[in-house]
């Protein structure tokens, strides 16, 4: 399945701004310190997780067999982290026991959640000209109340959102001789095997609010197919989680 333009436009936009976020970092609701107090139950939710092949050409191709295994490898790890936290209880979010309105909630909330996803990046984590720092100090995004019929007996869910791109085989070689060629003519180039990032919500179930988010964006640096690879990149994540 080819991507579309529309996917092809954020992961561009991710992989200019992994060059500003390299490293994971949190932002946090100025609330978060009197709500996180009244959060015990916590259910994960794993909007997307999407792995594409792309090749020398450019040509990206979402892959459902590397998806699945992603996302087993995102939720383990984060299910393993999260159970080091012994004052709050996982909950298991079933998707297939949903009811027909709840999925179409759940369809809408991914929406939302891409659209709320792409302005944080941008004005939180992006370059200084699309930077907002009164959007930093005062972290307010709220994904909307209709969420809390997503899972009714929790205190806040936890949204996760991923997107990887592994590089073929022929585009490695292709970016291994655009370096030694720009060395040669005295010019140095970043290898661009693909873009990894990974973007994790805890989000309030009665009001929507986001009350803490990290963001990790690398180029290359990850491969989320790999368990160990994933684990190391949701314990960076998750090492500021509130609580």
């Amino acid at each position: 399945m080819k991507v579309n333009i529309r996917v092809f436009a954020f992961l561009f936009a991710c992989l200019i701004l992994s060059a500003c976020a390299s490293a994971a970092n949190y932002r946090s609701n100025p609330l978060l310190k009197e709500k996180i107090e009244k959060t015990k139950r916590i259910t994960v939710i794993p909007l997307k997780t999407n792995v594409y092949q792309i090749t020398a050409g450019g040509v990206q191709e979402k892959m459902d067999e590397w998806s699945f295994q992603a996302k087993k490898n995102v939720m383990t790890a984060i299910r393993n982290e999260l159970d080091t936290k012994p004052l709050i209880f996982i909950k298991n979010f079933e998707e297939t026991l949903l009811s027909e309105e709840q999925k179409s909630n759940l369809e809408e909330t991914k929406a939302l959640f891409e659209a709320v996803n792409y302005s944080i990046i941008v004005h939180t984590y992006g370059s200084p000209e699309q930077l907002f720092q009164d959007k930093i100090k005062n972290f307010r995004y709220s994904m909307g109340p209709e969420v809390q019929d997503l899972a009714r007996d929790t205190d806040a869910l936890l949204f996760v959102s991923c997107n990887d791109q592994i590089a073929t085989t022929g585009r490695k070689a292709l970016q291994a001789g655009s370096i030694i060629l720009g060395a040669l003519v005295g010019v140095q180039a970043t290898p661009l095997y693909g873009i990894t990032n990974v973007c994790i919500a805890l989000v309030e179930t009665n009001t929507g609010a986001i009350l803490w988010y990290s963001y990790h964006g690398s180029r290359g640096d990850h491969d989320l197919r790999d368990p160990i690879n994933t684990t190391t990149l949701i314990k960076g994540l998750l090492k500021d989680f509130p609580m």
